[in-house]
């Protein structure tokens, strides 16, 4: 077997960590295999490639839609895709892509454009949409529960494997970066969705950035400091705002309040940082601790 292959236990022999490119660093991520089911696609074409010749591949069930964990539907051709309803439209029009990251007739399409043509995305056709708390039937021994974790996107879910209490939880991938840029992204249906799993019975996990975790204690512990990055955000950007002048999201461009550094792709990482200081702003109102006057937002 491969080293990219290996098992979380060996009590449940049919369950693989599939470790991605880069170890699963953007543009790759990791993904989890149970006889014939692979969740997510973005591990890499070689890798994927490799992983067909050694395990049959029939069922697909996506995360979300975003191109670093889909780039492999292309090469799965015979197999049947499956994805929550709320993803199912962009997966199936991979053209939108682009709007959904709020990067559309702006500089950062252009940088991305060379990225772009590498994954070469295709339109998936969806067999059937998951739905919140829906089991599969995985072979003789694993039931797949589909657990509904939007906020990174509307339609993400994470998985858990019931008799081994085995969790894959996608994009609430326990890094230290939390991401929530694109506009079906949700800053208030995140946080629920961490405190959805913090109240589950898990006992090992693996993400689609990062590798195996062991241990309930630890992993709540890991999803407890996952969450405090978000509140960390939210104080950081109530400490720039004046305490008498009106302020706009458009206000904080370039103040690196979410990302440290930008990257050599700035136009991109300016535009998802405006987009996530606004589900800041959208989170802020909701709990009243803004309150509009006159064309902006002051402290309640």
């Amino acid at each position: 077997m491969d080293n990219f292959v290996e098992h979380f236990t060996d009590e449940f022999k049919k369950i693989y960590f599939i470790r991605g490119a880069r170890n699963g660093k953007y543009p790759y991520s990791h993904s989890l295999l149970i006889e014939d089911y692979l969740i997510d696609t973005g591990i890499s074409s070689r890798l994927l490639r490799k992983l067909k010749r050694q395990f049959p591949i029939n069922n697909v069930l996506l995360s979300h839609w975003h191109e670093d964990h889909t780039s492999g539907n292309r090469l799965l051709s015979n197999s049947k895709f499956f994805i929550h309803s709320n993803d199912k439209f962009l997966i199936e029009n991979v053209d939108k892509f682009y709007e959904y990251y709020g990067i559309s007739n702006s500089p950062a399409e252009e940088e991305f454009e060379w990225l772009w043509e590498s994954f070469k995305l295709e339109n998936t056709k969806i067999e059937k949409a998951l739905t919140d708390n829906e089991i599969i039937k995985v072979g003789h021994d694993c039931d797949l529960k589909v657990i509904h974790t939007p906020g990174h996107t509307a339609g993400h879910c994470s998985f858990l494997e019931l008799n081994s209490k085995i969790a894959f939880l996608a994009d609430i991938d326990l890094t230290n970066f939390v991401f929530y840029a694109g506009i079906d992204s949700n800053l208030i249906d995140f946080e629920e969705s961490i405190d959805k799993l913090l109240n589950l019975d898990i006992e090992m996990v693996a993400t689609g950035h990062r590798g195996i975790i062991k241990g309930g204690k630890e992993i709540k512990e890991e999803l407890i400091k996952y969450k405090s990055v978000i509140h960390k955000r939210d104080e950081r950007i109530l400490s720039n705002f004046p305490e008498t002048k009106p302020i706009l999201v458009i206000d904080f461009k370039g103040k690196n309040l979410i990302y440290k550094y930008y990257s050599e792709f700035k136009n991109y990482d300016i535009i998802a940082e405006m987009i996530m200081i606004q589900k800041h702003f959208d989170k802020f109102i909701k709990n009243k601790l803004i309150e509009r006057e006159g064309k902006g937002f002051i402290l309640s």
